[in-house]
This record gives structure tokens, C-alpha cells and sequence, in this order.
């Protein structure tokens, strides 16, 4: 709820209906007058108070009633998705310039490797792969990230530059999809697939 910072309010399920009831109650026997049938009669004058009284009640629990979800502000979505991306980046940087302690630091030990022949390898497999590679540049392109709690997916484009044995440049496009894991604010290659990616 904007404005209100956790913790400044708090509504107990037991004494919130009490003193609702009491706080109506009042409300009530102040606007207008008891007939002997139990039934009462509210002054035209009071009455429009007393609505507004209730209408500010129910806008006050709704938050805690169900009738109202509040959702994290865009902003910081999107400060979360710059995060994981910036992530990627240096994961990348690392990948080209080879930087093996780098790697070891920004691949989650857990990290599995899934291969478009079917054969999964681990981050062992995956640093000592890239360390024997010949790549001299890498775009990526085409992103888009989903974040669900600690756990990110990035759907991407990479373009890898390699230097072949008489010294020609080949380049490589590659359709991937990569999982991070937040681990103490972190974010951490999880899991990469990888295959070729069709003309365009």
C-alpha cells in the first residue's frame, strides 16, 4: 500500500471484528433513533455521514479482507531484470576473455548443461569447454527475461565469433535459454541449452 510502510499497521483476526462491530454500533445509535420494533430511523441529515464512514472502513481492510491485491511496483521488476541481464553480461565477458575465475564465480555449482545432441555435462564440463575454445567475440540479441522469485529465465540470441586454424573467422548463431538463481542477492547461471538457430 503506498505511503504505508510494513508493520506501521497490524489488524488481529479476533479484536478487528469487535471493535468493527463497536465502532458500527456507535456509528448508529449517534445518527439516529430506536423505534420499540427494534427497527431505527436515521436523520436524512446524519445519514450521508454515516455512509461515508463505512464506505472509509471498507477501504481501509479491503487490503486485508481479499478485495484488494497489490502487486510490486514495475519499477523494480524492471531493476531485477537489468540485474539478471547485467549478470549475463559479465558471464559472457568472462566466456570470451576466457577467464576462468570468473566462470568459477558466476556458474552456480549445481549448473547443468543440456546439449542439442541430447547430453547433459556439469560446470566443470562447461568451463573447461570454454577455455579450449578459440572465440573472439560474442553478440547477444533478441532477449527477453521472465523472473519468478529467485529463479530467472533468459530466452536469447548468440552470435559467437570463432578464429579458425588459417587464421578465417567463422560465426556461429545460436538459439538458447538460460536459468539464473539468486543466492544471497546473486545472480548465478543455473542451467544453458543451446542449438543452432534457423535462417532468417
Amino acid at each position: 500500500m503506498p505511503g504505508i510502510k510494513p508493520g506501521n499497521f497490524a489488524v488481529e483476526e479476533n479484536s478487528a471484528a469487535g471493535s468493527l462491530e463497536s465502532n458500527l454500533t456507535l456509528w448508529i445509535s449517534e445518527a439516529g433513533k430506536l423505534t420499540q420494533s427494534g427497527a431505527f430511523v436515521l436523520r436524512a441529515h446524519k445519514m450521508h455521514r454515516t455512509l461515508l464512514a463505512l464506505a472509509l472502513v471498507c477501504a481501509i481492510l479491503a487490503p486485508f479482507t481479499g478485495f484488494s491485491q497489490s502487486n510490486p511496483p514495475a519499477s523494480n521488476s524492471q531493476d531485477e531484470e537489468w540485474r539478471v541481464l547485467a549478470a549475463e553480461d559479465e558471464y559472457v565477458a568472462a566466456e570470451v576473455s576466457r577467464d576462468e575465475a570468473a566462470l568459477r564465480r558466476m556458474v552456480d555449482d549445481r549448473f547443468v548443461f543440456n546439449s542439442s545432441n541430447g547430453t547433459t555435462s556439469g560446470k566443470d564440463e562447461l568451463i573447461a569447454e570454454v577455455l579450449k575454445m578459440a572465440m573472439i567475440g560474442q553478440t547477444i540479441r533478441e532477449r527477453s527475461v521472465l523472473i519468478d522469485g529467485d529463479i530467472a529465465i533468459v530466452f536469447g540470441t548468440a552470435d559467437l565469433k570463432f578464429d579458425g586454424p588459417d587464421k578465417t573467422e567463422s560465426l556461429s548463431s545460436l538459439r538458447y535459454t538460460a536459468t539464473y538463481v539468486n543466492r544471497q542477492g546473486q545472480w548465478r547461471m543455473l542451467a544453458l541449452q543451446m542449438q543452432k538457430r534457423a535462417s532468417e
